[in-house]
């Protein structure tokens, strides 16, 4: 009569090692999980090793992004998908991704023309602030308003010189909307889509 073979260890599947790395994260302990699923804490301990090796590896996707939109959004999102000829959101996700350090940069050319309209803005409100200050003095001292030609004039320059800024913001506007919308197109466009 031979002697008794050595109990043969017990193979997880990948849905039990899935399991185990999700209830581990969850804080169930080591020793449980191996009673749980029949096996030697070093089986755990491996398989918790091996899924944190994968994530290591840049070519397996792993993590999960989630995202709400209004169905206008997402219209427009697979508007833009269509156009590039992406097949999917996550692809097009993932383009936009992968370029968010060359994407979601600060424009300081913008910044510093919006500072000088700033300043110009407000100049021009206090300009305006003083008129009207005069103008209210007068009504309450029950003068005529010292409001002549030349106080028309200035009231007059002041809303060109505030209609010119408005202008200059949707131009500074536009021209960034457009070089975004460039930049985009050309991420969309741009990316293979690697291994999965």
């Amino acid at each position: 009569m031979g002697r008794p073979r050595a109990p043969r260890h017990k193979r997880l599947t990948q849905n039990q090692r899935f399991a185990i790395v999700r209830k581990r994260a969850e804080g169930v302990p080591i020793e449980d999980l191996a009673r749980e699923f029949g096996v030697t804490t070093r089986s755990i301990f491996y398989t918790l090793k091996g899924d944190q090796s994968r994530k290591l590896d840049a070519r397996v996707r792993s993590e999960l992004v989630n995202v709400r939109l209004t169905p206008k959004e997402l219209a427009g999102f697979d508007t833009v998908l269509t156009r590039h000829d992406i097949a999917n959101r996550a692809e097009g996700l993932r383009r936009l991704i992968h370029a968010s350090n060359d994407l979601f940069v600060p424009d300081d050319e913008l910044a510093n023309q919006m500072q000088g309209l700033s300043a110009s803005l407000n100049r021009t409100g206090n300009n305006i602030n003083q008129i009207a200050q005069r103008l209210n003095e007068a009504k309450r001292q029950g003068k005529t308003p010292p409001y002549g030609n030349s106080a028309h004039g200035q009231v007059r320059a002041l809303a060109g010189l505030i209609f010119d800024i408005a202008d200059q913001v949707q131009d500074m506007a536009q021209r960034r909307r457009s070089a975004l919308s460039g930049e985009v197109a050309r991420v969309l466009g741009g990316f293979a889509d690697g291994p999965e």
